[in-house]
């Protein structure tokens, strides 16, 4: 029996090869849930002694780095069974959709977690040697600014580029964010786009997406304490829209396929379900530990609201009536509107009005905007990502303002907010640093995507007549059908 080799399966493999080598090189395990082992004398009287202490308090359990387990569940729930199974909603495009968001995100999570972690550690390089005349520890110095101060610190805890990664649990979930900014990206190149094509796309959205978050965050001193509105969110929609504009061929959306069927929908329903109820874990993870609870309660309160409104919205905003993705996408912008937002120390009711204001404008933008700008966007990102991601910027900018730099609302837990904000206490630096991360995410995502687009377009295009069908890919029953075109036959996969 002959093998079947293309280009895009040598490409896969000499990446996973050279995968494998950068984790054997530059990471170790970091020994979380090991324990030492004793002989049989001392471990049973290890036993005894455990037998009569006092339960071991749940926080302890970070010794062996458990808390993260529920939270490993909910980002495989939120991001292999959810974001996967919204991309199935074409008629003809289940298995590809599946498929390749399954397999790419496979490999992004490997590519972005040894990024999200040897970038800092270069960075904290350069922090040591900055600081190398001040000492540990660190105290606060009146004479810097607040996140000076908090560079200082940063730099006498953090690791250099001399050591090898220390990785565990936590640095797999932090890397899944960057999984699901290719996957906010992938919706709008939906159908449009090759295999050997999205493996580039994919190497370069997450080198991109590491670089946007460190710049913002790690850099600037930005507030995204949920990993999300700004490096993800906006930076993944504006990435997958900078690359639509190039790979797109002509009038894609004409292809009778680029539709849903009823049961197709029903599978994309059942990932905004799973979505739904992984929101508030998944906004919540990277917010400092004394928070979560606060961000889970703030994004349930939203995504509650969300979901009320989203019928309503849907129901005014389409007198004959909705559709099903439209109150699907709804409800999940009201979850992206308030992921930033929800640590900021808002009550519950106004965390309520922004999910009930993302889900207003992802509905007015799928009425009004999304038919005219279908060829480059197949999914509907920029109805569901990017603009609910903008009104939750605008409304960090507005509460900056007003509780922070002004002073003019008070804050609940005002005291805590120097644990999250690096610039807390600077006329005005809070609102412009954010301002700043939000045109980083912008720019660097469109920019980014654009360039990742036109060397993309050097393995070729789908033919219109291929698109939006699995047929091209993989080998699919009997009863699948497709429309003739030259071209449309020849399978890349």
């Amino acid at each position: 029996m002959a093998l079947r080799i293309n280009v895009f399966i040598i490409v896969l493999t000499i990446t996973q090869i050279l995968m494998i080598l950068g984790y054997s090189q530059l990471t170790f395990h970091d020994g979380y849930g090991e324990q030492q082992k004793l002989d049989e004398a001392r471990q049973k009287l290890k036993d005894r002694e455990d037998a009569l202490r006092e339960p071991t308090p749940a926080p302890l359990e970070s010794e062996y780095g458990q808390p993260d387990l529920p939270f490993m569940f909910d980002m495989n729930m939120y991001t292999y069974l959810g974001m996967c199974l919204t991309m199935t909603y074409l008629r003809k495009y289940a298995y590809t959709s599946l498929g390749m968001s399954f397999l790419m995100g496979c490999l992004a999570q490997e590519w972005c977690c040894l990024l999200l972690q040897w970038i800092p550690l270069g960075y904290c390089s350069f922090l040591k040697s900055n600081f190398v005349q001040v000492g540990c520890p660190y105290g606060s110095n009146p004479d810097l600014t607040q996140f000076e101060n908090f560079q200082r610190a940063r730099a006498c805890t953090c690791d250099s580029l001399e050591d090898k990664i220390a990785l565990n649990i936590a640095d797999f979930i932090q890397g899944q964010f960057g999984v699901v900014a290719v996957l906010v990206s992938y919706g709008a190149l939906l159908g449009k786009v090759n295999p050997l094509q999205m493996l580039i796309i994919v190497i370069c959205n997450v080198a991109a997406y590491c670089g946007n978050k460190f710049l913002s965050v790690d850099y600037r001193g930005g507030v995204d304490n949920t990993g999300s509105l700004y490096t993800m969110h906006i930076f993944g929609a504006a990435f997958g829209l900078g690359c639509s504009v190039v790979v797109s061929g002509k009038r894609p959306s004409e292809n009778p396929d680029n539709e849903a069927r009823y049961q197709s929908n029903n599978y994309a329903i059942l990932g905004s379900l799973f979505m739904f109820v992984c929101y508030p874990s998944f906004n919540s993870y990277w917010a400092p530990a004394s928070l979560r609870v606060y961000v889970a309660t703030n994004t349930f309160a939203a995504l509650m609201c969300g979901g009320m409104f989203a019928f309503i919205w849907s129901n005014l905003i389409y007198p004959e009536g909705p559709t099903v993705m439209h109150l699907q996408d709804g409800v999940l912008a009201a979850g992206v509107a308030a992921s930033t937002p929800a640590c900021m120390f808002i009550p519950p009711i106004f965390m309520m009005l922004v999910g009930a204001g993302g889900t207003l404008i992802s509905a007015l933008s799928f009425r009004y905007l999304q038919p005219k700008i279908n060829d480059q966007d197949t999914q509907g990102i920029t109805s569901l990502h990017l603009l609910p991601g903008l009104w939750g910027a605008l409304v960090m900018e507005a509460v900056t303002i007003l509780g922070i730099d002004t002073q003019t609302v008070t804050l609940n837990n005002r005291e805590m907010l120097g644990e999250i904000m690096p610039h807390f206490g600077e006329q005005w630096s809070s609102a412009a640093t954010q301002a700043l991360i939000l045109a980083f995410a912008l720019f660097v995502g469109a920019i980014a995507g654009a360039l990742t687009g036109l060397l993309a377009n050097l393995t070729g295009k789908v033919a219109l007549a291929g698109s939006y069908s699995d047929h091209v890919f993989w080998i699919v029953p009997d009863d699948f059908t497709h429309i003739g075109e030259e071209g449309a036959d020849t399978k890349v996969m």
